[in-house]
């Protein structure tokens, strides 16, 4: 009975090394086909020239530019309205 056993257990833990070196073989294959399918994707992306690179470097820097001043004046606005309460609460209050 426990001969059975070993040879039960054994078996088993030849076929669980046969998957895993058979499932790293697999992932490997995974890995190279996705790489060489990135590569060809990349192939096919239209990156822009030097003269489109500069226009919308422009852009964003104008733009980030502008959205940064609209957010410091929106903040001295609710900065000053604030203070106005402030000095309504201690001109009330004493």
């Amino acid at each position: 009975m426990q001969r059975a056993n070993t040879k039960v257990v054994q078996k088993m833990d030849s076929n669980k090394s046969r998957s895993s070196s058979s499932s790293k073989k697999s992932q490997g294959r995974k890995v190279v086909t996705f790489v060489g399918d990135v590569k060809q994707e990349l192939k096919k992306v239209e990156w822009t020239n030097k003269d489109e690179l500069r226009s919308y470097t422009k852009i964003v820097l104008v733009s980030t530019f502008i959205f940064g001043m609209f957010v410091y004046f929106v903040d001295l606005f609710i900065q000053g309205f604030l203070g106005g309460i402030n000095l309504l609460v201690k001109f009330f209050t004493g």
